[in-house]
């Protein structure tokens, strides 16, 4: 029962660290970007529109959102303390209502990205001076992502290889087999590789008031922070393959939490002060990705 009582522990940790602290920390990074731009440039990008007012409107609405995701935390809280009780409890059925909720903490964080893209669609007015020429720098994956965590991540995927092919030697029950694994973990590092190399080369329509080096900088903490959800993902899903051999899979919710708490964490990291830009755009590089 260790592993149950290690899952209880940790699981109010999640709900704090995504659904309180991360919030908290979200607002003051809003608050501190607001501040860093001019508010003469902030009339300019946006006529006729009081870009604060907006801003606490909608930390409004996320704080609420927040509450309610908590909330809901502390009730499905009560109901893993119960159900786990039981002496036969499907470490399944509690892993799925986990991932459910973690979906549920990201809500509000769409919810900013959408609150974002459509208030710039409406209000933003493109200047002149924002139409920059194209720097001739090149850029590849190593000046956004360290070679290290490129390494890790590759060595990460054909771990998960070796595993399913060892598994499949001595298949369980509901095994799908090597390929269908494989496709699957390959599908997810060819759509975030796709995205990362979308956000290198790709247009520059989100902020076109971003200075290159801001840019870039802003590149780099989204594709090390796909890069470390691509390598948990792979460990977990070797994890997952290797607690059915050994008849372990009641530490399914215990492993499935530490994965949401160190995405947490990678989340909580990018709310990190920055040197302040004050020509960066005020909703639209606020975005949380």
């Amino acid at each position: 029962m260790i592993e149950v009582y290690l899952f209880l522990a940790m699981f109010p940790v999640l709900i704090l660290g995504m659904s309180v602290w991360y919030p908290v920390l979200y607002s003051r990074f809003i608050r501190r970007g607001l501040k860093n731009v001019p508010a003469e440039r902030l009339a300019e990008m946006y006529p006729g529109v009081d870009v604060g007012e907006a801003h606490e409107r909608f930390l409004a609405r996320y704080r609420v959102a927040n509450a309610v995701v908590v909330v809901l935390g502390l009730l499905l809280l009560g109901w893993f303390i119960r159900y786990t009780q039981r002496p036969n409890w499907d470490a399944g059925a509690v892993g799925g209502l986990l991932t459910a909720y973690f979906m549920l903490q990201c809500f509000p964080i769409m919810l900013n990205t959408w609150f974002a893209i459509k208030f710039n669609k409406v209000h933003r007015r493109l200047l002149p001076e924002a139409k920059r020429k194209a720097t001739l720098q090149r850029r590849g994956l190593f000046d956004v992502v360290s070679p290290l965590t490129v390494l890790l991540a590759i060595l990460a995927y054909f771990q998960f290889v070796a595993v399913v092919f060892y598994v499949a030697r001595n298949p369980f029950p509901g095994f799908g087999g090597p390929f269908l694994n494989i496709g699957i973990l390959s599908l997810g590092y060819i759509l975030l590789g796709a995205a990362v190399m979308y956000l290198l080369y790709g247009r520059k329509k989100i902020d076109p008031l971003l200075k290159h080096a801001d840019r870039m900088r802003t590149v780099s903490g989204v594709a090390t922070y796909y890069a470390w959800i691509l390598i948990l993902t792979s460990i977990l899903l070797s994890l997952q393959l290797a607690r059915k051999l050994v008849d372990l899979e009641t530490w399914g919710p215990f492993a499935g939490n530490v994965f949401f708490l160190i995405i947490t964490l990678l989340n909580l990291r990018t709310m990190t002060p920055r040197p302040s830009q004050p020509e960066a755009g005020a909703l639209g590089s606020s975005a949380i990705r």
